[in-house]
Order: C-alpha cells, then sequence, then structure tokens
C-alpha cells in the first residue's frame, strides 16, 4: 500500500514538474516576443527622427540658397558660419551633421573657405551614433557652381 501512495505521489510531483516547465515557456516566449516588438518600435523611432533630421537640415531656409524654396541647395558660405550651437538650436542636442563635397577631404574652416567640401557639426566623439545619408547640391557662393555632395545627419546616445 505504500508504494502505491509513493507512485501516486510521483505522478503528482511529475506532472507539477511538466506544468511548471510548460509554464516557465510561455514566459520565455512572451519575454522574447515583448523585447522583440520594443526593439522594432525603437528602430522605426529612429527612422522617423533620422528622416525629421533630414528634411530639416536640408529645407533649412538658414543654409539653404536663397531664392530656392525647394530645399536640397545648401549654400556653403552659409556651412561656413553655421556652429554646432546653432545647429542644437535648430534641430536639437544629441545629434550631429556633415556634409561632404564629393571627392573633398579639407574640412571647411573661416580660415580656408573655398577652398575646402567638409563641413562637420557637433561631432559625436566615441559615443555610439546612428546615421543617415543622403545627397544634397552645394551652392559655391563665389564660383556660383553648383557641386554634389553627401549630406550625413544622425544621434547619438
Amino acid at each position: 500500500m505504500l508504494r502505491k501512495g509513493q507512485m501516486h505521489l510521483m505522478e503528482y510531483v511529475l506532472l507539477a514538474f511538466f506544468i511548471l516547465m510548460v509554464i516557465f515557456l510561455i514566459i520565455f516566449f512572451l519575454m522574447g516576443w515583448n523585447i522583440g516588438t520594443t526593439s522594432s518600435r525603437q528602430h522605426a523611432l529612429q527612422q522617423q527622427r533620422a528622416t525629421f533630421l533630414l528634411k530639416t537640415f536640408s529645407n533649412s531656409p538658414y543654409l539653404n540658397k536663397e531664392g530656392f524654396k525647394e530645399g536640397g541647395m545648401l549654400e556653403d558660405s552659409k556651412l561656413t558660419v553655421l556652429e554646432c550651437s546653432d545647429l542644437e538650436e535648430l534641430v536639437g542636442r544629441g545629434i550631429f551633421a556633415e556634409v561632404k563635397i564629393i571627392d573633398s577631404i579639407t574640412e571647411c574652416e573661416q580660415e580656408n573657405y573655398p577652398r575646402c567640401g567638409v563641413w562637420k557639426f557637433c561631432s559625436p566623439g566615441n559615443k555610439q551614433f546612428t546615421a543617415y545619408d543622403t545627397p544634397v547640391n552645394v551652392y559655391r557662393t563665389l564660383t556660383r557652381d553648383v557641386e554634389i555632395g553627401i549630406l550625413t545627419v544622425g544621434f547619438y546616445e
């Protein structure tokens, strides 16, 4: 009789063990699903923020050539005098931007203007960042030429 009672007790212990295993598997599945949807939401928010930065930077009347209302025609003289604080005032903190004319390596400052082709604003340093690129036109004020450049904007954490 004692053996039969022990067998029933073992059956209940095994049944409880399997029920707990199923509950833990369901919990782990739900946690993984929640983490996956959270990361996809975060990625979507980063995409929206990057699109906002690209549109704001490339359509800003402070940076575009006057009379060119549709954006995408950045003026080199305006880029040369732009500083990080001005950019942060325009689009917010925690962002950076770079405009680079194709095949140019010289960083622009007021001393070497107009013999330059790279403008950098608010460098992220060693921080982790996310960046997005788009082609833009850069209007050269002194020569009245239009050159093709790459606008890189991003944000860091």
